[in-house]
């Protein structure tokens, strides 16, 4: 104990130690971290496992012509393997009997894609660029001319005057990703912060505690050393993450969304302690466990409100969330990857996100110190904000 106590200068280190250790044995917090890493694993390999290995979309033709359009379209946009048929009848029972995906069938100008109950779009708009593409290269050579000056001066390129730092739908993913790691991470050690002051306070050794230790050198040890825990199994995460993105060839996306991730780190530590300071006094209020259902529900809210606005509201109001505290630790990465946003926004939101955090952290200290050792009954916000300091 005493090497112990000489390593840890300070009171609310020890009280840290003591946080990380007791989380690093508990089976529950083991078996919570193994099965996000599990989760986010098959979150970002299994659909390119099932994409992967779904196989090529089979399209049925009666002859050469066409399985040389189908290779033109599988080199042009997709996956397909021509499956050579006899005639029409045979190709509209392989259809709707599913043996083939579609059936491309020679027309009197061109050819018809015959579907089930309806062509999917890319296998239609593959086909339909592979007959044009062969069709060109046929009528040039009979009008003597190359390919390449058939198609000249007929090129049309894509010009976006507001681009967005990644596709739409991998943002909109990846929005919601950082959204509800910081929703579930905060929820999930918020709850565990509150049920271990309730925990020392049921089993009295919370005055054993505040007898050798400043009560609020307990609440800074149980917000650093849950922070720092909190941070770890982020990071763990994130490492799964990149795995999962190496093995599925994904690895491209890394590179912008490795910037945001910094940002999103600094807006993590700091909604993280601000709330973490809440969840202590959430515990403090109560005296027993059945009490936290109260207790939590403002913690509770203050969580759940900004996630589903950050998540489903519209672009502006997504722009006001993102400079409020809390809900900016949600919306301001996920801005970053879906907008164009100018740097002096996110040093804004964490300037206000800093001031908001040392106001509730003192706010979450003051009250932590006036209802730690109030043992009873349950107390409200109102009441404890009402008590004198002891």
């Amino acid at each position: 104990m005493s090497d112990q106590q000489s390593t840890l200068r300070h009171p609310w280190e020890l009280v840290a130690h003591r946080e990380i250790s007791t989380k690093l044995r508990d089976k529950t917090f083991i078996g919570s971290t193994v099965f996000m890493l599990v989760l986010v694993l098959a979150a970002v390999i299994i659909p390119a496992l099932i994409s992967g290995n779904g196989g090529p979309d089979k399209i049925a033709v009666l002859n050469d012509a066409g399985a040389k359009i189908v290779q033109q379209a599988d080199a042009i946009n997709g996956d397909f393997e021509s499956v050579r048929v006899a005639d029409r009848t045979s190709a509209e029972e392989a259809v709707t009997g599913g043996d083939v995906k579609a059936a491309l069938i020679p027309a009197d100008n061109g050819y018809v894609v015959l579907g089930d109950d309806r062509v999917d779009s890319d296998i239609q708009n593959s086909l339909r660029e592979a007959v044009v593409n062969i069709g060109m290269e046929q009528n040039a050579a009979g009008a003597g001319l190359t390919p390449e000056e058939l198609r000249a001066n007929t090129g049309l390129h894509e010009e976006l005057l507001n681009p967005g730092p990644l596709p739409e739908i991998v943002a909109e993913f990846v929005n919601i990703g950082l959204a509800l790691a910081f929703y579930m991470t905060a929820l999930g050690f918020g709850m565990m912060i509150a049920q271990s002051v309730v925990q020392e306070k049921e089993s009295r050794v919370v005055e054993i505690l505040a007898a050798a230790v400043p009560i609020r050198a307990l609440l800074w040890g149980k917000v650093i050393g849950n922070t720092v825990l909190a941070l770890a199994q982020i990071l763990v995460i994130a490492g799964a993450s990149l795995i999962g993105l190496m093995v599925t060839d994904q690895a491209d996306i890394l590179g912008v969304i490795a910037p945001v991730a910094g940002w999103f780190v600094v807006f993590f530590v700091l909604g993280f302690v601000a709330l973490a300071g809440l969840w202590a006094v959430a515990g403090s209020l109560a005296t027993r466990q059945e009490d936290l259902g109260s207790t939590t529900l403002p913690g509770q809210m203050i969580l759940m409100i900004p996630f589903f606005f950050s998540v489903f509201a519209g672009s502006s109001a997504k722009t006001v969330a993102s400079f409020i505290p809390i809900a900016s630790s949600m919306a301001m990465p996920g801005r970053m990857l879906t907008e164009d946003v100018l740097l002096w926004q996110p040093l804004v939101a964490i300037a206000v996100l800093l001031v908001a955090t040392v106001l509730i952290v003192r706010l979450g200290a003051s009250l932590y110190e006036r209802t730690l050792l109030q043992t009873g009954r349950r107390l409200g916000y109102r009441e404890a904000l009402a008590l004198k300091t002891s």
